[in-house]
């Protein structure tokens, strides 16, 4: 963590703040404007060593005079260019900032012996791979004083023929490779980096982002203590390829609100993280966040997904406990809001006993199911119907089977459930479970599959009106608001473009 986990400027507040802190934020939130304002506000702290890097990196990476005649003659040329939201000759600034990581890097070789006396190490091996790592159809290259872009096949390609990806990505890693090559071990080095997913391919902003964690990882540990990289952005996608290091911390910016408080990236995010993994896929399959209390549960989930034929579109997302739930919950509600327009998913937990229902959190709404847990839900109608039984049936069946087998430890579980006035719905019957589906008609199928086909089988605008029914066990609001048609086509409209 860095020395500085609080930055305080004017009315600005950032607290919690770890080595990389993602700011996410929906557009309008006023990300940009923040970033800014802290470069504005530090710009003259003697005690920081500052980097912004804008959103929209205008012009071509390549040599430009009147570019750095500008940077040589006013110091403050750069920052007045770059905190508009078009920030002209952009990319040439940044082929001018790579000549000086070169020259740094070559100051450093001549002065340390171990590094000069290394015959694999050089600026091409150390700086400018870095580089080309982000590139898949050129490379970038150094002939003479030039730095050059040529296809695989070796063909000089002009800077401004390169695709805008391509053009983002080397620039973009032109101005992370300076902002580390000149940290200041006596300052607080703070890099601002303002959507670096823009114009970039989701795979593309997996390789920056491993890009940046390298950097970070490659500083010694006093050097890593007084540097912190605050990157603001909405891309699901660059979020969630950062969330793999423990280095990482997130904040979200509300409207209006310039206090962020940081949470570092915790296994909660790690389980969600495939869900916001890449916006297209959501777009693309409408699926809804069901974060869910038990393994069990995702596994009826799942076979249902399966079951319905897209008819029913969840992401399962699971929690090892009921507070691992709750903070999955909180998490979730605070990244939905921070990303989409109309934000919406849904949590199920088990009733354990509780007949009272559960208030949303946030964009979250949550469900406490009308049954003990997932597994009572095998005494419904529907799940009865799926083995080719009926509850008389079941119950004859079960009579027969407790006669036969008086010694095993069960039968006084199963005794009672087939005398209840109520199925047990409301107690634990985990330990008959891996029973019901044998004595029901002797099928091998797994409960967790029946329970899910019969899920799959429900139609919300035509439910059974019983007591017994499976929509009644789970809860004809949760079965209404989760798999109801209508929610699908609402959910299409929910993702934002990003």
């Amino acid at each position: 963590m860095p020395v500085r986990t609080l930055i305080e400027v004017s009315d600005i507040s950032l607290d919690s703040l770890g080595s990389i802190n993602i700011v996410l934020g929906r557009n309008g939130a006023g990300k940009s404007r923040l970033l800014r304002r802290i470069d504005a506000e530090l710009e003259s702290n003697p005690d920081y060593n500052l980097r912004y890097v804008s959103p929209e990196r205008a012009g071509v990476f390549r040599k430009d005079g009147n570019t750095e005649t500008n940077l040589e003659r006013d110091p403050r040329w750069l920052r007045n260019v770059r905190r508009k939201n078009q920030a002209e000759n952009f990319k040439a600034a940044s082929a001018y900032f790579l000549r000086d990581v070169e020259l740094a890097y070559l100051r450093r070789l001549q002065n340390t012996p171990e590094l000069r006396n290394d015959p694999d190490r050089n600026f091409r091996t150390d700086r400018l791979e870095k580089i080309n790592r982000l590139l898949s159809n050129i490379s970038l290259d150094l002939e003479g004083a030039s730095f050059v872009f040529k296809t695989l096949s070796g063909e000089q390609i002009p800077p401004d023929e390169i695709s805008s990806g391509e053009s983002e990505a080397v620039s973009l890693a032109a101005e992370i490779l300076y902002f580390f090559e000149t940290t200041d071990e006596n300052k607080f080095n703070l890099l601002l980096l303002d959507e670096p997913d823009v114009h970039l391919h989701p795979d593309l902003q997996a390789r920056l982002a491993q890009m940046i964690l390298e950097e970070v990882s490659s500083l010694s540990v006093s050097r890593r203590e007084n540097t912190a990289i605050l990157l603001a952005t909405h891309s699901t996608a660059l979020v969630c390829a950062l969330a793999s290091a423990e280095m990482v911390s997130i904040g979200v910016k509300q409207f209006g609100v310039n206090t962020i408080r940081f949470a570092r990236v915790s296994d909660q995010l790690r389980k969600v993280a495939p869900f916001f993994g890449h916006p297209l896929s959501l777009c693309l399959s409408g699926d809804a966040m069901l974060i869910l209390e038990g393994e069990d549960d995702e596994r009826v989930w799942q076979q249902a997904a399966r079951s319905a034929g897209g008819r029913i579109r969840l992401f399962p997302v699971l929690a090892e406990s009921v507070d691992h739930q709750g903070s999955l919950e909180q998490l979730c509600s605070s990244l939905l809001s921070a990303i989409y327009d109309e934000p919406i998913g849904y949590s199920v937990r088990d009733g354990d006993g509780i007949l009272d229902g559960l208030p949303p959190v946030g964009s979250v709404r949550r469900y406490r199911l009308n049954c003990y847990a997932i597994e009572n839900c095998l005494m419904s109608d529907e799940c009865l119907e799926v083995l080719g039984s009926t509850w008389p049936m079941f119950c004859q069946r079960a009579t027969d089977w407790i006669a036969e087998n008086q010694n095993h430890k069960d039968i006084d579980m199963l005794s009672l459930i087939i005398h209840s006035s109520d199925r047990l719905r409301h107690t634990k019957i985990k330990a008959i479970r891996n029973l019901i589906c044998p004595i029901a008609t002797g099928s091998s199928k797994p409960w967790e599959v029946v329970v899910g086909q019969a899920i799959a089988r429900l139609e919300p605008g035509r439910l059974p009106d019983s007591s017994t029914s499976l929509a009644d066990y789970i809860g004809r609001d949760a079965i209404s608001s989760i798999i109801s048609p209508a929610n699908e086509i609402e959910r299409l409209g929910h993702q934002e473009s990003t």
